[in-house]
């Protein structure tokens, strides 16, 4: 009988640890494949929409790309790294508008919370492309934007946003903008900047829970209630423009 065991034992053993790291092998190759098979449904979309979105002159179309591919770059990345973010500004005005990237914008913007951008930091040495840089404000610890500044050093050319994302390839960008917790009488609201003297605060159900939406193609995440944040932050102003004689003009 101890004979046997002494052979069970030991066979018993390996066939587990065959089978454990199969699994393993088998679970890491099938979210490869999943990975992959989305990557290609999405290039996909992307491409569809692309033909879908208007265009005032020739070069309209190569910057429409670079921004849907470097901001499904961008997707991918915040999503194995779980970093929340959602549509912002005239993003999701174009959005609300079209379901598409603006035909004009020459850069995509998103939000994230303020106390995620440590996680930011941890991206900077990720592995993706060359042609991108993820460039974080040395002062975006500083919640009053205005007291920050330019640090031409470090080619940082920019002050209210935390973030960006750049593809220097095609010169587009991703701004990542930093939005801010406050509680008022026990309400949590969120503080975004509109412009360096310009606050705004938003009732925390007008972004949460986070909404997936499909933005050209690309499946991403959008504020609850994309309307009422869009009219509150622009109000009359329009973030429209018409195409006139291969040039795009804002509209009144």
């Amino acid at each position: 009988m101890n004979q046997v065991n002494a052979y069970f034992v030991p066979i018993t053993f390996i066939s587990l640890t065959s089978f454990i790291i199969g699994s393993l092998f088998y679970d890491h190759y099938q979210r490869g494949y999943l990975f992959t098979s989305r990557l290609s449904n999405e290039t996909i979309f992307i491409e569809q929409a692309l033909k879908r979105i208007q265009r005032c002159n020739e070069e309209d179309y190569l910057r429409q790309r670079a921004l849907l591919y470097t901001f499904q770059t961008w997707n991918h990345l915040a999503h194995s790294h779980h970093i929340r973010y959602w549509i912002a500004y005239k993003t999701l005005a174009s959005y609300i508008q079209h379901n598409d990237l603006s035909p004009y914008d020459d850069d995509i913007d998103i939000f994230i919370i303020y106390q995620d951008i440590p996680r930011l930091i941890n991206l900077i040495n990720a592995n993706y492309s060359s042609i991108y840089e993820l460039k974080i404000h040395p002062q975006w610890f500083i919640t009053k934007v205005f007291n920050r500044s330019y640090t031409p050093s470090e080619i940082i050319n920019f002050t209210i946003q935390n973030t960006r994302f750049i593809n220097h390839k095609n010169n587009v960008s991703i701004n990542i903008w930093p939005i801010y917790k406050y509680y008022n009488k026990h309400i949590l609201l969120f503080v975004e900047y509109h412009n360096f003297d310009s606050l705004i605060l938003t009732p925390i159900e007008w972004i949460f829970p986070l909404e997936p939406c499909v933005f050209s193609g690309i499946r991403v995440w959008c504020p609850a209630q994309p309307k009422k944040l869009t009219a509150s932050i622009y109000r009359q102003t329009s973030v429209y423009m018409s195409c006139i004689n291969g040039s795009w003009i804002k509209s009144n």
